[in-house]
């Protein structure tokens, strides 16, 4: 359980990790809302303002069109898409999509640490944050960031949220923090790591595959399929596969540790 000190807090630290490695990782600090409900949206809220302004000198008509590319990727075979969808589409507010670096599972008293990215990294042509994505696969996760991330701290056990500190100094191969996500994975590749740690053996099953339209990679958690991950459990929220086809194949290793 966090300390009471922790609850009384008016803000929390995060690490910004830019995609221009000419730029050094920075400590953000973000107001921390007194309302418990508040807590749960106020970093992903500041973090959407960010990534708004994100994008690269590739031009609108070339962004639509990879954009297409990604979406019909992911559509039923035959299907269309009108230009009308295509631009709804592309109206949405970028969202952030937040990467389980370590599980907040009861081994680590219930607190994560998670990666936060644009999820229209890849719509945008943002480039590759090289640091980023060391740090994601020192942690086991085969991922491929694109653009900038930020990594932060919570204490989750189901009837308690809390926002905690993540401080630049915690960015090292051998914090302990990176330590515990290892073992997570070694766990998970050894079939011990329940669901969710399940996804850092699908990751690595195919560490050059692509996720569209996201920021960042995941292949299919089914055994024996290395297809792009593009359908998210959605029940836990941490694994993923190619299609219902190879997610129904997989219920009965998934299903005892896949919980909400």
């Amino acid at each position: 359980m966090v300390g009471e000190e922790e609850t009384k807090r008016q803000s929390f630290y995060v690490v910004y990790v830019p995609a221009d490695e000419s730029k050094e990782l920075e400590e953000w600090t973000v107001k921390l809302p007194q309302d418990k409900e508040a807590q749960l949206g106020c970093l992903t809220e500041r973090l959407r303002e960010h990534f708004k302004g994100g994008g690269t000198a590739v031009s609108k008509q070339q962004q639509e069109e990879t954009f297409k590319q990604q979406l019909l990727a992911q559509l039923p075979k035959g299907a269309t898409l009108t230009d009308e969808m295509l631009q709804m589409m592309l109206q949405m507010d970028s969202l952030v999509d937040s990467i389980p670096l370590v599980l907040n599972t009861p081994e680590v008293m219930h607190v994560g640490v998670n990666m936060y990215v644009d999820d229209k990294g890849t719509a945008k042509a943002l480039p590759t944050n090289v640091r980023a994505s060391a740090i994601a696969q020192a942690c086991g996760k085969m991922l491929e960031v694109k653009g900038d991330a930020f990594i932060g701290r919570v204490f989750d056990n189901d009837d308690d949220f809390v926002r905690m500190d993540f401080r630049l100094t915690e960015v090292s191969g051998e914090a302990p923090w990176v330590q515990s996500a290892k073992l997570q994975a070694a766990a998970a590749a050894a079939g011990n790591g329940g669901a969710a740690a399940g996804a850092a053996l699908a990751q690595a099953k195919a560490p050059g595959k692509m996720m569209l339209p996201g920021s960042i990679q995941r292949v299919c958690g089914a055994d024996r399929c290395s297809k792009n991950g593009t359908l998210r459990c959605s029940r836990c929220k941490a694994q993923f596969y190619c299609g219902p086809d190879c997610q129904k194949k997989d219920w009965k290793l998934h299903k005892p540790g896949c919980k909400k």
